[in-house]
């Protein structure tokens, strides 16, 4: 179980900043959009928008319980699932 959550946990950990990282990125190809390239700002909007949707996917799918499989919640720090209350850490 706690193998398995210390890998939950730092994929979670690495998918945070890649993703504001990345939002980041976008964000200043938006701003100028002519820095990689010609993009529309509608096609850099959207891809923000699924960057946030996938990122969304990815922790609904990861950051679940190893026993339980239900969702942690926003404590990256959690230490005890609140819904069957095994010990994660």
């Amino acid at each position: 179980m706690r193998k398995d959550f210390a890998l939950r946990r730092r994929r979670q950990l690495l998918a945070i900043p890649a993703t504001f990282l990345f939002l980041l990125m976008l964000a200043l190809i938006y701003n100028r959009p002519d820095i990689f390239g010609e993009f529309s700002k509608n096609d850099i909007l959207a891809a923000q928008i699924l960057l946030l949707a996938a990122f969304a996917g990815f922790s609904a799918f990861n950051w679940k319980c190893p026993s339980c499989k239900t969702h942690l919640g926003p404590d990256l720090g959690r230490r005890i699932c609140k819904h069957c209350g095994t010990r994660l850490r």
